[in-house]
């Protein structure tokens, strides 16, 4: 599996297709500035779904050799500097954003240490996100149990602390009602808890707002509620599906969407 994806990354990066010379230059600019690592999303959904199947952003984390070199050369290219210390980067396809290893969240607020590009796979929310490929050697770093829970479509949490559990909370929706993942028990007490704390109609309105759609309420909502609860409460090993509880449920294809 890590062979097959290494080769499904080169091919995104050689291809001349979809835009994807916006991304080569991207890539050529910021590697004059330090290390970078692919991480997270792009190499779980083309994992999944092959190349056709990755319409989202590509999330790199870069170890500056001068963070303050590069903080200069991101204000004088105009990237936008996003909620979390990285910055959003102007391309006519992808949406490109880039953190300095340093300023991750987890590393600044002392959750884990990041010391090298390796140990971003600690500190992702959800265990899909916990692989990275190096852009250096071109080879995928993930965990041994990485591509068989990948396979098995088990969401669970990989580093529980994060500064937004209300998002959080509705990815772990949107990756059971469009990728088909199942939830684990930590993540499912995680998110039992914070609807307990935000609310639902919370995580919907968050949803419309990063999105623009509502998934959220293709739910039976009364279901739902009482399986979850029941599910946490009972202590379960198992997996929860919240794709169980759609109402009129059609069969989708995940990546379309």
């Amino acid at each position: 599996m890590t062979e097959q994806l290494e080769n499904k990354v080169k091919y995104f990066f050689r291809s001349p297709y979809r835009g994807r010379e916006d991304v080569r230059s991207s890539l050529r600019n910021l590697r004059r500035f330090g290390r970078l690592a692919l991480v997270g999303g792009m190499l779980r959904d083309i994992s999944l779904f092959g190349n056709a199947g990755f319409k989202s952003d590509l999330d790199f984390v870069i170890v500056p050799y001068d963070l303050e070199a590069f903080e200069k050369h991101m204000a004088t290219t105009g990237a936008t500097i996003n909620r979390f210390g990285g910055y959003g980067l102007s391309s006519h396809r992808w949406q490109i954003d880039v953190w300095p290893l340093q300023k991750s969240w987890a590393h600044v607020h002392g959750h884990v240490k990041l010391s090298t590009i390796n140990d971003l796979r600690r500190a992702t929310f959800f265990n899909c996100d916990a692989i990275i490929y190096d852009i250096e050697s071109s080879r995928i770093r993930a965990s041994k149990n990485y591509f068989d829970e990948l396979k098995g479509k088990i969401l669970e949490i990989n580093l529980e602390p994060n500064p937004n559990p209300c998002g959080s909370s509705v990815r772990a929706f949107r990756y059971a009602l469009l990728k088909g993942f199942s939830w684990g028990p930590k993540l499912s007490r995680y998110v039992a808890e914070t609807i307990d704390t935000v609310g639902w109609d919370s995580l919907v309105k968050g949803e419309v707002r990063s999105f623009g759609t509502r998934y959220l309420d293709t739910l039976d909502r009364t279901q739902f509620d009482q399986d979850l609860l029941k599910f946490v409460d009972n202590g379960s090993v198992g997996l929860f599906d919240p794709a169980a509880y759609e109402k009129n449920k059609q069969p989708r294809l995940p990546y379309i969407y």
